[in-house]
């Protein structure tokens, strides 16, 4: 019984071994199987969660295809000059080691459980440039390798010349002679295709004849002068490239720990970032290796399912047991399925597709899945099955993790049930973990009355009829054989014959349980399209109100720019006006106080935010002690009016102002004696004003500072001084006086509409 296969183990085992680079990290996954050692599990769990989170950072190692070069550096050790192709081998390793150390120069954190790979890498910058120096990218000895090795192979390349120049020569003139106008190659030589007559025209070597006899191949006597020159430079050019071979070859050997290092570091490296791109590929997580008897898998998904149609699950086998009940094709095997492998992977080092995951370090993983008929070996799927029970009680250990996929069937139901019912006690007195799937009412009893069991039920969706795939806990599902078989096309009088056999070999009880488990699912579903539906709400109201703060906000921006817009042409306006302002004051037939005016105007065209006054958060009452803001004076509160308006008392004054226009401070405080409050209201908007136009200057100025005495006593916030432009003694005079007064805030000239130069606004503390 081979569980890897089954589960189908193998497949995973060869997608992770597709992202490896070097030959060995990809045996070394390739025979991947349950670890024996709990720690050193662990701990290498550890390095590929690492892994994962540098590969997600810097992306998949820069390595080249990388074979073992065990053999290599022994030769080198053994002072055996290496072949060009070997040395080339060994600077792909050497250039590896290179890359990665600069890859991993680019991650900004600290290094924990991979640092003695990563920080132990050596590498070798010489050995690379001496490699690269000798010989070509197209696996070649360099002409500059050596100066010796460049003026031999120059040399080569002269007397070469010479020899197809001289057999050119000796072409062009005998052409009668020869039987071809072209040279001809033998024995690696340019001869001559000699006519047979002419034999004796020509002195040098035969090298063939034709098979005819009519034509004779000679190398004339001065091109094998030549040829024999070419030959000595060729073989001095072979013994300068075994000097370079032999040169590089010791220099590989003086390295050959380090490389030997380096090559097993690489592979230790490959091996762990391989499983990372898997696991990032496939969203996984590293599992946790745990204490507790538990497998926790949270949103697992089977990573040989369409990762972007395949349903999650949460397998959760808290318990001795689970039992996992439904439909026939709602999805029991996956879950098994998808429980064994994702278990199998996590106790094999390699990350789980799934949120979290928590697994128990089981001993071994048992797995019955599939009809197991096999004609070689007679056996049908009952006994396909009977014999893995047999095997199961054998070796199973209370360590061990069990699968079954419809435990019992393949033979009788009552027999079948039972039988799986004893079995179960067996494996679950000996403290083994079952995960079983099972459509027999029987077996879903013996669940129900074991609280070591837990029910489980995979979806299916009455609406549609089909199923969700989806793994619901503490639930019992229905196999829908009927409504299955109906969706399927079976004919309605059969399947309404079924239902009556089926009512009538069911007892009070149990057609009273099979009722409360149809509307218990019927609820659930409903349930859940109700959470559903609730969800898509949510989203719309948080869509809604998104809409609403964008559309707020392109009015806020709109406003803006009308009014950027509008400033922009007052701006103008401005600009042009002061132009023509200069332009008349040349001629000085405008007074300076008339232009001083018309700037105002223009200025007060300009449109300021509006700063809107936060609302009255106190609910005030009469009685309660605030004050006034834009006055910065205390008072108590007369009376609420209508509209956010308040009546309130200052000084004996009474002002009519919006709530939002004081603070509270606190609450009306008992006094001995009542205090009358003048009821003579005055409006906030209105100004106290004076005009000492035509008066002397120092009636002017006693007139003047009378006012504001009575302004400070009445509580005015401001009040306006007219006192006309003329020559401008009476405004200088009173603004020296507006300047010793302690109790004046600032001052100002009048507005556009308020006498502009002629008059100042005065704003009290």
């Amino acid at each position: 019984m081979d569980t890897k296969y089954i589960l189908e183990f193998h497949i995973i085992l060869n997608k992770i071994a597709a992202f490896s680079k070097t030959q060995q990290a990809k045996e070394r996954i390739l025979t991947l199987d349950l670890y024996k050692d709990k720690l050193e599990l662990q701990d290498n769990l550890k390095k590929t969660g690492e892994a994962m989170s540098i590969h997600n950072i810097l992306g998949h190692l820069p390595l080249q295809s990388l074979e073992s070069n065990d053999s290599i550096l022994k030769k080198s050790e053994m002072e055996g000059i290496l072949s060009i192709e070997e040395i080339r081998k060994i600077y792909i390793l050497l250039k590896n080691t290179q890359t990665l150390k600069k890859y991993f120069s680019n991650y900004e954190k600290t290094f924990y459980y991979l640092r003695d790979e990563i920080e132990g890498l050596n590498g070798d910058d010489y050995l690379i440039s001496e490699i690269e120096r000798c010989i070509t990218s197209d696996m070649m000895i360099d002409d500059h390798a050596t100066n010796e090795l460049y003026h031999i192979r120059k040399s080569i390349l002269n007397i070469t010349t010479r020899i197809r120049k001289t057999m050119e020569s000796y072409l062009n003139k005998n052409k009668d002679a020869l039987s071809l106008d072209n040279l001809i190659i033998r024995n690696n030589r340019l001869v001559l295709a000699v006519k047979t007559s002419h034999k004796g025209d020509f002195q040098g070597i035969v090298h063939a004849g034709s098979a005819s006899g009519a034509t004779l191949y000679i190398e004339p006597q001065q091109s094998v002068l030549l040829n024999n020159e070419l030959n000595e430079l060729k073989n001095a050019e072979f013994e300068e490239i075994q000097k370079i071979l032999k040169f590089l070859s010791l220099e590989i050997k003086k390295r050959s720990v380090l490389l030997r290092y380096d090559q097993k570091l690489i592979t230790e490296l490959d091996y762990y970032f391989s499983l990372a791109a898997f696991g990032n590929a496939y969203h996984s997580c590293i599992p946790e290796i745990s204490n507790r008897k538990e497998l926790i898998l949270k949103e697992a998904r089977h990573p040989l399912l369409d990762q972007k149609k395949a349903v999650s699950n949460d397998i959760v086998l808290t318990k001795k047991m689970m039992m996992i009940t439904g439909s026939n094709t709602g999805g029991k095997t996956v879950t098994l399925k998808t429980a064994g492998l994702l278990s199998y992977m996590a106790l094999s080092g390699i990350p789980v597709p799934s949120v979290s995951a928590s697994v128990y370090f089981y001993d071994c993983i048992y797995a019955d899945i599939g009809d197991g008929q096999s004609i070689e070996e007679s056996l049908s799927t009952y006994s396909s099955h009977m014999k893995n029970m047999i095997y199961f009680l054998s070796h199973a250990s209370a360590s061990s993790l069990i699968l079954i996929d419809e435990i019992g069937s393949g033979t009788d139901p009552v027999e079948g049930a039972s039988l799986a019912s004893a079995v179960l006690d067996v494996l679950l007195a000996r403290g083994c973990s079952v995960i079983a799937s099972t459509h027999y009412g029987t077996l879903k009893n013996y669940g129900k009355a074991r609280e070591d069991v837990i029910l489980a039920s995979v979806g299916f969706d009455l609406e549609t009829m089909k199923p969700t795939y989806k793994l619901s806990l503490n639930s019992i599902g229905s196999s829908y054989a009927f409504e299955i078989a109906n969706t399927l096309g079976l004919d309605n009088d059969i399947i309404e014959q079924a239902y009556l056999y089926k009512k009538s070999s069911l007892n009070a009880a149990e057609k009273l349980l099979e009722k409360l488990e149809k509307q218990k699912e019927e609820l659930d579903q409903k349930q859940k399209a109700l959470e559903n539906e609730l969800s898509k709400q949510k989203e719309l109201r948080v869509l809604y109100q998104q809409k609403v703060d964008k559309l707020e906000k392109q009015k806020e921006n709109i406003i803006k720019q009308a009014q950027d817009h509008a400033n922009k042409l007052v701006e103008k306006t401005k600009h042009e006006a002061e132009l023509i302002i200069d332009e008349l004051k040349k001629h000085k037939e405008v007074k300076d106080h008339h232009l001083t005016n018309a700037k105002r105007s223009l200025d007060s065209l300009f449109i300021e935010d509006k700063k809107e006054m936060p609302p009255q958060t106190h609910i005030l009452k009469p009685g309660d002690h605030i004050k006034v803001n834009a006055m910065n004076r205390e008072g108590d509160i007369i009376e609420v009016l209508k509209n956010h308006k308040i009546l309130v008392g200052i000084g004996g004054l009474s002002l009519k102002l919006k709530d939002n226009e004081v603070t509270f401070l606190h609450e009306k405080q008992k006094v001995n004696k009542p205090v009358t409050i003048n009821k003579r209201t005055i409006k906030k908007e209105s100004y106290y004003e004076i005009n000492v136009i035509g008066k002397r200057y120092d009636e002017a100025m006693e007139t003047v500072d009378k006012f504001l005495d009575n302004a400070l006593v009445e509580g005015y916030p401001s009040v306006r001084i007219i006192h006309g432009m003329g020559t401008g003694a009476l405004r200088n005079g009173i603004r020296k006086m507006l300047d010793k007064n302690k109790m004046i805030k600032n001052y100002c000239d009048g507005g556009p509409n308020e006498g502009g130069l002629g008059a100042t606004l005065v704003y009290f503390e």
